[in-house]
């Protein structure tokens, strides 16, 4: 699956059949970028697996130089979308319950990711591990540490063990989260809204470490 830019804006994914009727009909010339799984970078078309695609196609008069297009990692675009969402979701919380599920899930979803980002051959587990064993009963309430608190560790890790430029985790804080978490029924929901502040801040932090962990990758 391909994604390409019109007017300087993401679009897709689509598949090879959809690109060549956009080619016959005009929408992608050969400055058009694209991007698909797998390449380090956004390239014109005609420089990627498609331009054998461009056919009759005429390239453009020597000399003309495209224009500079910026289009953000579709990986990077996805992580942003789902943490707005999520953030969304927790403005329901707040108006009386209404998003609670829906941002238990969003945050499951982005926590999947970054899992699936920090894969080593020492990992303590595969994605579908890490997240699967935190719904179930009682053994949950000891795998939410090795699940969220040993996610922010293997980003920290990870930074320090291949020269990313990212902002590391305070591991406290993931502690402090869960600490509230498990506290809120005991005191009546006063810890919850330390709860919820602490989530945020921690799905904020994973999310810019899962960013600067795809933008590092070639």
């Amino acid at each position: 699956m391909w994604y390409y830019t019109v007017n300087n804006q993401q679009v897709g994914p689509v598949d090879e059949k959809e690109i060549k009727k956009l080619i016959v009909a005009g929408t992608i010339t050969h400055a058009t970028m694209v991007w698909t799984t797998g390449m380090a970078t956004w390239l014109p078309i005609a420089q990627t697996a498609l331009g054998t695609l461009m056919g009759s196609v005429p390239p453009p008069p020597i000399g003309t130089v495209p224009p500079a297009i910026f289009v953000e990692n579709p990986k990077v675009v996805q992580l942003k979308k789902l943490f707005t969402w999520f953030w969304i979701s927790l403005i329901g919380i707040l108006l009386g319950g209404i998003g609670a599920i829906s941002a238990a899930i969003l945050f499951i979803i982005i926590v999947y990711k970054c899992w699936q980002l920090v894969q080593h051959e020492k990992v303590r587990g595969t994605a579908d591990q890490m997240v699967s064993r935190c719904f179930i009963p009682g053994w949950n309430f000891y795998w939410y540490f090795p699940a969220l608190r040993g996610l922010a560790k293997e980003f920290n890790e990870k930074f320090d063990r291949e020269a990313i430029a990212g902002e590391k985790i305070n591991l406290d804080l993931v502690t402090w989260m869960l600490i509230c978490a498990f506290g809120s029924p005991i005191t009546f929901g006063v810890s919850l809204i330390a709860f919820i502040v602490l989530w945020i801040m921690y799905t904020n932090k994973i999310k810019n470490a899962a960013i600067a962990v795809i933008l590092s990758q070639k």
